[in-house]
């Protein structure tokens, strides 16, 4: 009888112990994410059904508070704030971050997508989770992809027309960075790293000639339709651009996500993948339009000729070339195995959703 009630005895104290620990666990976790972009923007909107889907799909176990143009942290300083718990969710993008992230920054390649912007998010996805060199680095950055982005192509913005590519030479240049930098370089300009929240008023105080990388809906978000009222597609032949921002998306820490229960680490996961097709399905529909409401307020877009998308051609092969080699001299040697992984995904989903 003494043994039964102590047996009682015991467990309730256990009970009573594992308590305060059931309760810390059932508490909801609020999370900050640093943005950069105006709340109403269309990234914004993007990014406010990401953060209603996961607080629904958790139970509201998860709170997410929105930091909106760079409140919390600076676009720059993305990588640290996740590291440093200053911030739970911040939009990471390669270029800022060349030395932390050289396979990586490999999926801004000239031409990495063409025209499927869905397939080129599949294949991103695809590749982050199982490309050996792309995981390695992101694991010792301690960093998981919670929302994949795509820029859509990433044109040129100048004040006056350019009745060719080969106008720019000479010319100051914004870029974000990566390879773009002796891609436009091999097209004759003088490029200058900026992050986008600074291309309005380097354009405006004439700091620079011309916004390179001018992604549409991204460029809509910071208004730099007023500052630029042409725009060049600087594209090669058979699609309308030269690809753009891939390697990019809001990123939390592994290990905050590992220590997340595994109900929760598959429903981000899943919505990972909803998400980015969703994202990169409504991108391509949105961008023709706004496109329109530019044309509609003044802004004249132009396609480069025969002659030029061949040079543009050249130049963005010879930019890819040249990165790989820097990146090897380096001591990255397995940066094209990175490349080539993501271009066998990106061609497999091409093929997949041609069929459909």
């Amino acid at each position: 009888m003494h043994r039964i009630r102590r047996k009682i005895c015991v467990a309730a104290i256990a009970g009573a112990l594992a308590l305060p620990a059931f309760a810390q666990q059932a508490k909801p976790q609020n999370w900050k994410m640093a943005n950069v972009v105006p709340e109403n923007s269309w990234f914004g909107r993007q990014h406010k059904w990401w953060v209603a889907e996961a607080e629904k799909r958790s139970g509201d176990k998860l709170k997410v508070q929105i930091f909106w143009l760079e409140s919390l942290a600076k676009w720059k300083d993305a990588l640290p704030a996740i590291q440093s718990g200053v911030a739970d969710l911040a939009w990471v993008s390669s270029t800022y971050f060349p030395s932390q992230f050289p396979g990586y920054l490999m999926l801004d390649n000239l031409f990495n997508f063409g025209d499927d912007y869905v397939a080129a998010v599949l294949a991103l996805i695809d590749t982050v989770d199982n490309e050996p060199v792309l995981k390695a680095e992101l694991a010792k950055a301690d960093i998981i992809l919670l929302m994949p982005h795509i820029s859509g192509h990433a044109p040129v913005g100048t004040k006056a027309p350019l009745k060719s590519i080969k106008d720019l030479k000479g010319k100051s240049l914004r870029t974000y960075g990566g390879v773009r930098t002796q891609f436009y370089t091999n097209l004759g300009a003088n490029p200058i790293f900026m992050s986008f929240s600074d291309m309005y008023e380097a354009m405006n105080r004439g700091t620079v000639d011309a916004l390179g990388d001018m992604a549409i809906v991204l460029s809509n978000a910071f208004k730099l339709q007023e500052v630029a009222k042409f725009v060049y597609t600087n594209a090669p032949a058979g699609v309308h651009g030269n690809g753009g921002a891939l390697a990019s998306g809001f990123y939390m820490s592994q290990k905050k996500f590992n220590a997340l229960p595994k109900d929760q680490q598959k429903m981000l996961l899943d919505l990972r993948r909803e998400y980015g097709i969703r994202y990169a399905q409504t991108l391509m529909d949105d961008e023709s339009a706004i496109r329109k409401e530019w044309q509609a307020k003044g802004v004249n877009f132009s396609d480069p000729t025969p002659e030029d998308a061949r040079f543009i051609q050249e130049a963005g092969n010879a930019a890819n070339e040249q990165m790989f080699k820097k990146q090897e001299a380096d001591g990255h040697n397995n940066v094209r195995q990175v490349w080539d992984h993501y271009l066998k995904a990106r061609r497999k989903h091409e093929a997949e959703r041609a069929k459909k």
